[in-house]
């Protein structure tokens, strides 16, 4: 699974599933390299299904269940700047320090597509796999950082703003392997996930 997933409230499904299921073993695991990582290893058979976030095309031999959308604001310290704005284009970028997940994580992916499309240089100063930690730094003036909106509140020192002129649509998926049938358990789940979607 992603590390972050607070729209989808992981912890209960899980809770769930091991209730109605419990002689099934449940292994989860946050993978390094993101969900590029999560999706080599469904291609590999490591795993029966994965939470990714992949923006642009659908990777072959992986089918893809939207389960949420997060949008990616800015976000500054409390006293830059930008702070005082409600929004801003991502054109102002531009010399900006940035605060980001590895490449392969699906909210790098949506940022460095926004920033290609709008030909706009960018700056990552500061890698981190925990959006809360990437928070911190960005609080503590170390750069700004494109995060999802449940990630962030005003009690933290920061101020986020609605980038105006860019597709930051963070999207989460549950994929899983196209040219294999789900197993029993995998398959639970899936019903499982669509249930507490619904």
């Amino acid at each position: 699974m992603m590390t972050s997933v607070r729209p989808l409230d992981v912890p209960a499904l899980l809770g769930e599933f091991h209730r109605r299921h419990p002689g099934v073993l449940l292994q989860i695991s946050a993978v390094p390299t993101g969900s590029q990582g999560l999706v080599d290893a469904l291609l590999e058979r490591r795993l029966d299904l994965a939470l990714v976030s992949l923006p642009g095309p659908r990777p072959a031999g992986i089918t893809l269940t939207e389960l949420t959308t997060s949008v990616l604001d800015l976000v500054v310290p409390a006293d830059h700047p930008l702070a005082k704005r409600r929004t801003v284009p991502i054109t102002e970028f531009a010399g900006l320090d940035f605060v980001d997940s590895p490449v392969g994580y699906g909210n790098r992916a949506v940022a460095d597509r926004a920033f290609a499309a709008a030909s706009v240089p960018r700056r990552v100063t500061v890698e981190t796999t925990d959006l809360a930690t990437s928070v911190a730094y960005v609080q503590n003036g170390l750069g700004v950082a494109l995060l999802p909106r449940f990630a962030v509140s005003e009690e933290q020192g920061v101020a986020a703003l609605t980038v105006d002129d860019a597709d930051l649509d963070w999207r989460m998926f549950l994929a899983v392997p196209s040219e294999r049938t789900p197993s029993a358990a995998a398959r639970a789940m899936i019903a499982l996930g669509r249930e507490f979607l619904a």
